[in-house]
């Protein structure tokens, strides 16, 4: 009712009766436009970190354990990172900015839409200016973290795309004039190149040598990182990981190549035997609709094959 009676005065207060477009684009945004919230914000891109991580990870020794995600982000930036460390800060940065971006672009959060005119439309996807408000809040660290921290600003810099849509639509379908704004490509796609830089990420030698480097040095397409990772084959004494005894592996010749190279580096490598097993399972089939409203279906009994570490 707020909105309508606000249209209907500018409709009035309009010496040529007409709403200009700005008007328009004024009411759009400002009347559902909310403060920017990091619990928010931060809470989403970490959910779709850590959903992202696992995925990725699913048939590698490190699969990104829950409790191990959620330690390694929130300890202290430490001075000798493991590979693992500098890949989940670096994802959880990337998909904290990567929504940010996306939310201030679509006109969700006030105070941070386009480049000198917050009410355009469409507007451009900024993460250069997303970053900036990230490190206001949590920091741009040091060193290696610092740098890490400008490779996933780079990374989203060069991840934006030219989307257009038709501004001015012509006769037989074809369009007169077109309006093009760029914009990030898909999370999915973003995670993609962030886990070919955990796999050449540069490993420095020690902490003495960090104090001599030219940062600048080094390229911003790669990830650093200082101390070598564990032993993931054996469990974590605190429970981070469990170790790969147990593990689920695949012998499915279609899948990817680790999942193709799974049961080899998950169990034989590690020590382990690969154990066979025919797990039977049930599922609705040949369902059909009875008297034209009823779905009645049959049960189908399946033995799948399933292999484990042992």
């Amino acid at each position: 009712m707020f909105f309508i009676l606000n249209l209907f005065l500018a409709i009035a207060g309009s010496s040529a009766g007409v709403i200009e477009p700005m008007n328009m684009n004024y009411y759009q945004y400002t009347q559902f436009q909310a403060p920017l919230s990091w619990e928010a914000i931060t809470g989403a891109g970490l959910k779709q970190a850590l959903s992202s991580c696992q995925d990725s990870f699913k048939w590698q020794r490190w699969n990104c354990p829950s409790t191990d995600f959620v330690k390694r982000h929130t300890a202290p930036a430490t001075e000798t990172p493991e590979r693992e460390d500098v890949y989940v800060a670096a994802i959880s940065m990337a998909s904290i900015v990567h929504k940010l971006t996306k939310d201030c672009a679509n006109g969700i959060i006030a105070g941070c839409g386009c480049t000198g005119n917050a009410l355009n439309v469409p507007c451009a996807h900024e993460p250069a200016k997303s970053v900036e408000l990230y490190e206001k809040r949590f920091g741009a660290g040091s060193d290696a973290a610092a740098h890490n921290q400008r490779v996933i600003g780079s990374l989203l810099q060069q991840s934006l795309v030219q989307e257009c849509r038709c501004k001015q639509p012509g006769p037989q379908g074809k369009c007169l004039e077109e309006e093009c704004v760029k914009v990030l490509k898909p999370f999915e796609a973003v995670a993609q190149d962030l886990l070919q830089m955990y796999d050449d990420a540069i490993q420095l030698d020690s902490t003495a040598s960090n104090l001599k480097i030219m940062w600048q040095n080094i390229p911003l397409d790669s990830l650093v990182f200082m101390q070598d990772s564990p032993n993931y084959c054996e469990p974590e004494a605190s429970g981070r990981w469990t170790g790969t005894r147990g593990r689920q592996c695949s012998r499915d010749g279609s899948g990817s190549v680790e999942e193709r190279l799974s049961c080899q580096q998950l169990c034989r490598v590690c020590g382990y035997r690969v154990r066979t097993q025919h797990v039977r399972s049930e599922r609705r089939c040949n369902c059909k609709l009875v008297w034209g409203f009823r779905l009645q279906c049959e049960v189908c009994v399946q033995l799948e094959r399933q292999y484990t570490c042992y």
